[in-house]
């Protein structure tokens, strides 16, 4: 079994040394890794570059401007052919463990109705006790966080990619995650509860500017909770696929990725901005709360 681990990056130096680091030296050798970085400014290009050049192994793509984490996971995605799973690993996590991969290699192996599996990385995540084929127990939950996701070859060619439609900070794996359930996989986190660490949830590492960024994100009409219910509807009355595309198609070039606007998926976006603005969704959730009398008329 073979895994590819795909690091999104933009900015935040410190807690990007810290992860890279520490899954550098932790995890057995036998994996792959892309690190995509999103046009960082703060000196993470020339630290990534030195890092690339001591590590054979690691795939480097360094984009202009930010594309979104969607965009760049995809990128790292590309470099995964041949891998039996695809792991997307945020570069604010450190890694404790060296069994973290192959423990949910084997969880995924032994269990083929796991569609995702990743780690408990945050005390709020709630979720169903599920007995597993070695009769450990993990937790079945609705959402396989982004932080630390690993995805099986055959659910990536089922479903296809993480959705480029929600900006730079969308909900891309809360959507991915249903997606797979919709397809009939569970979703779980190993039984471990300290194999990784979120440092960036630590109150030391928050950053709130980007926070700010974030949140400024989810409540766009085209990247937050309404994009999201709109794309549940979508795939609910069979409008689109499950199996999603990208919105932006890349190129590789002398000066790195450059990337053009999908034109299958231009038909989607008028449809999409059509909607945000006839349908009214109150909060997060699923199909019940998005009201459709505007879009029925």
């Amino acid at each position: 079994m073979r895994a590819h681990i795909g690091v999104v990056t933009w900015n935040r130096l410190e807690l990007t040394q810290l992860c890279l680091a520490s899954l550098l030296q932790k995890t057995p050798p036998g994996y792959g890794l892309s690190i995509v970085d999103n046009g960082s400014t703060d000196g993470t290009q020339i630290y990534l570059q030195d890092l690339a050049r001591a590590h054979p192994h690691v795939r480097l793509h360094l984009l202009r401007r930010n594309m979104g984490v969607a965009v760049a996971a995809n990128l790292a995605w590309d470099d995964a052919a041949g891998a039996d799973f695809y792991v997307k690993l945020d570069n604010d996590v450190e890694v404790l463990d060296p069994q973290w991969l192959n423990r949910l290699m084997h969880m995924l192996t032994d269990n083929p109705r796991l569609g995702m599996a990743g780690y408990r990385l945050f005390s709020r995540h709630e979720g169903t006790p599920i007995v597993l084929a070695d009769d450990s127990t993990a937790l079945a939950v609705p959402c396989c966080n982004g932080a630390c996701a690993c995805i099986p070859r055959a659910v990536h060619e089922q479903l296809g990619f993480w959705n480029e439609g929600f900006g730079r900070y969308g909900y891309e794996d809360l959507e991915y995650s249903w997606r797979a359930r919709k397809a009939g996989y569970t979703l779980a986190y190993a039984p471990q509860q300290d194999a990784l660490l979120h440092l960036g949830a630590e109150p030391e590492f928050v950053d709130p500017q980007q926070e700010d960024r974030k949140r400024v994100s989810h409540t766009a009409d085209l990247s937050g909770t309404k994009a999201y219910l709109m794309y549940l509807l979508l795939y609910e009355k069979g409008v689109i696929p499950l199996k999603v595309g990208r919105k932006y198609l890349p190129a590789m070039g002398a000066e790195g990725p450059t990337f053009t606007l999908n034109p299958a998926y231009k038909a989607l976006q008028r449809l999409m901005v059509r909607l945000v603005s006839s349908v009214d969704a109150s909060q997060v959730g699923e199909l019940s709360q998005l009201d459709l009398s505007g879009w029925q008329k």
